[in-house]
């Protein structure tokens, strides 16, 4: 073996030279007349020797050696994406708790988080107006910083979906502009009197762990209401009937408040507290809400 060149082997390497922290990926030596050339391999540290004569005429050789150790648990740079899905731990930033070096921010995409569901209770002017629900996605995609260790802001956008219904024997009426609340006709058997209302949603959110992953969650939901319908359906004798109302006036734009206890990408309660009418009161109910419910991924 005249000449062996351990440029060869250190590029069949490079992946690993490219994140090594005991050399620079860019190390190369070339050594003449190089023999017994070893590869070995343990754990996280790859281990390169070769022997090479020396020039005195004694027949004795030079033994070199080159040594790299790859962290496996490789800092995420601030720059870099990856995709957060509920309960995949593994798709989070790793932290710098086993090193003293400075904490970086990152930023990810994330998908279907603020997944809930809740049951929305009714309060001030809910004359003829019961509970009802919603459900939504707030952050259908979006963006977080993870800004420390335990600490993590995002924005995102989705949508939601939330339901209001009729106290008993009362139906939704359109009065000129104005969407009402009226009893039934006196012989009417009714099935439901339902209000249903779309929205884009606009979450901002904060998150934080207290221990492990057990935290809580605050977010500021702007929501952009943009179809709104009404819908009666009631029997008389034998003839069922069912009437829908479109072109209300909702509010266009309104903000939720929210806040979320327990683990943290996982599951927890929430309670949110939506302090403007859904409708200014020319234009139809203008009750208060707040809600209950259970969030997935916040």
């Amino acid at each position: 073996m005249k000449l062996i060149t351990l440029s060869c082997i250190i590029a069949a390497l490079t992946p690993i030279f490219a994140m090594a922290q005991t050399a620079p990926a860019d190390t190369v030596k070339v050594i003449p007349n190089a023999e017994r050339i070893s590869v070995t391999k343990q754990d996280n540290k790859t281990v390169v020797t070769a022997l090479m004569p020396t020039d005195d005429g004694t027949g004795s050789f030079y033994k070199y050696t080159y040594e790299v150790t790859v962290d496996k648990n490789k800092r995420m740079d601030a720059d870099d994406f990856i995709l957060k899905f509920p309960f995949m731990k593994n798709n989070e930033p790793a932290s710098d708790e086993c090193d003293n070096k400075p904490f970086k921010t990152r930023r990810y995409f994330t998908g279907m988080k603020y997944v809930y569901w809740g049951w929305n209770f009714n309060y001030d002017n809910k004359a003829g107006i019961k509970n009802s629900f919603e459900i939504a996605a707030a952050d259908l995609i979006g963006i977080d910083w993870f800004t420390s260790r335990k600490t993590t802001l995002g924005v995102g956008l989705g949508f939601g979906f939330n339901r209001v219904t009729t106290a008993d024997k009362m139906l939704f009426v359109k009065d000129m502009d104005a969407l009402a609340v009226a009893p039934a006709p006196e012989e009417a058997e009714v099935d439901f009197a339902r209000w249903d209302t779309w929205r884009f949603q606009i979450p901002l959110m904060f998150s934080q762990r207290l221990a492990g992953d057990f935290g809580f969650g605050l977010a500021t939901i702007v929501n952009f209401n943009t179809y709104s319908t009404a819908t009666n359906r009631y029997k008389i004798d034998r003839t069922r009937y069912t009437e829908t109302i479109k072109g209300l006036n909702q509010r266009l734009v309104t903000v939720d408040f929210m806040a979320t206890v327990g683990i943290v990408n996982g599951i927890g309660a929430y309670v949110k507290w939506s302090p403007m009418t859904a409708m200014q009161q020319q234009y139809g109910p203008s009750f208060r809400n707040f809600s209950i419910g259970v969030n997935l991924n916040f």
